[in-house]
């Protein structure tokens, strides 16, 4: 096994760290675009949605999304979907947390006051659980 195999695919190394840091970054931007795409399709104007806060909002998301799994598979060892889930409920409990983010597909206030569970606890629940379904099911990740 030549001794460059183990600087890209060991997750410790330095060079898959770095890899690990910059290929979101096209995957990003246009997750942004079509993020915002889709805003403006569902009726936000074109003006609110092309700011430039709004676009650089929906990439950071993206990015610090794929860039938070980069330490925990250091750390681990191998990539695992419990990243997705992690770093994505993480960023939805912030994202609640400081009002930038709503909870999707459930009423957070409903929940609150029927079992006392807070709003951001039910987001990091339906944003790790989002990031989990597509990155088991569509991109193949195991526990």
């Amino acid at each position: 096994m030549p001794s460059s195999y183990y600087f890209i695919y060991n997750p410790r190394s330095w060079n898959y760290q770095k890899n690990c840091l910059l290929q979101p970054i096209p995957s990003s931007a246009m997750g942004a675009a079509i993020l915002t795409a889709l805003d403006i399709f569902q009726g936000t104007p074109a003006q609110a949605a092309l700011q430039p806060r709004a676009v650089v909002q929906y990439f950071g998301f993206l990015f610090v999304y794929n860039a938070a799994q980069c330490p925990m598979e250091a750390i681990h060892g191998r990539p695992s979907l419990w990243h997705n889930i992690i770093s994505a409920g993480t960023i939805g409990y912030i994202g609640v947390r400081t009002g930038r983010f709503g909870v999707p597909f459930v009423n957070p206030m409903m929940l609150q006051y029927q079992y006392g569970i807070r709003p951001e606890v039910v987001a990091f629940g339906i944003y790790g659980g989002i990031a989990g379904i597509l990155a088991g099911a569509l991109g193949g990740k195991s526990f």
